[in-house]
């Protein structure tokens, strides 16, 4: 079993019985009660920014390549199995999360090549590596892209409604803040192609760049006209 599935699994039983936590071995109940290291925004931006940093200055070279498509891929992955584990399932992705996992990690890896291309004409011309520690930025925002999407197709497969949630940024763009607080079903967010983040996103006002908002799965009742509704902010 996945550990990301198992770790979920195991800290949803000790919530409900926490009775059996004196049974678990001293790894398991530290396990459970830290974050693994390998995971999230954070960790994904430092861990890009550090390879950033070692071509710009000459300690790494063609291997940043390999380096930076495992750890995409470790680190979309974990983004689909989080989500999969938070949404209560405890098993490997279904073939529809398999299938989306796999189509979204091929298109960044498309772009690695590039990406150390750029690092090295920097270094060889001697320009700034701010721009490319922004990029950086840019693709450790995947994570949360990725972990979104899970969620949305999840709710897309079982016919559920989501709510369009505001981020913890201070400001927000006007687009972002028209649609907060609008319940729809996924397949209407879906068909409309409205979602947060994914930048280039031509809908929204802030771009998807850096945006925090979210579309999460709610029990509340649908907004009036959701789907006209969305549909005229988006076109405004």
């Amino acid at each position: 079993m996945n550990k990301t599935i198992l770790l979920a699994s195991l800290r949803a039983t000790v919530r409900i019985v926490p009775e059996v936590i004196p049974h678990l071995s001293a790894k398991a109940r530290r396990e459970i009660c830290e974050p693994t290291e390998y995971k999230t925004y954070e960790f994904f931006l430092s861990a890009i920014v550090g390879l950033v940093e070692g071509v710009y200055q000459g300690f790494i070279g063609g291997v940043f390549i390999d380096t930076l498509a495992n750890l995409i891929s470790g680190q979309l992955e974990d983004a689909y199995m989080r989500a999969w584990a938070d949404e209560g399932y405890f098993s490997e992705l279904p073939p529809y999360l398999r299938s989306a996992l796999e189509s979204l990690i091929l298109t960044q890896y498309e772009h690695v090549d590039q990406f150390y291309r750029d690092i090295v004409n920097a270094r060889v011309d001697e320009t700034s590596i701010v721009p490319l520690i922004n990029r950086a930025n840019l693709w450790a925002q995947r994570w949360v892209e990725a972990y979104n999407e899970a969620l949305r197709l999840i709710a897309l497969e079982n016919g559920d409604r989501l709510i369009w949630q505001l981020g913890a940024t201070e400001q927000h763009c006007t687009t972002c803040g028209a649609l907060n607080g609008i319940v729809a079903f996924a397949k209407e967010w879906d068909e409309l192609g409205v979602h947060p983040q994914g930048g280039p996103n031509a809908l929204l006002e802030c771009g998807g760049w850096k945006c925090d908002c979210s579309l999460s799965r709610t029990d509340q009742r649908r907004s009036p006209k959701a789907y006209d509704t969305i549909l005229n902010i988006v076109n405004q």
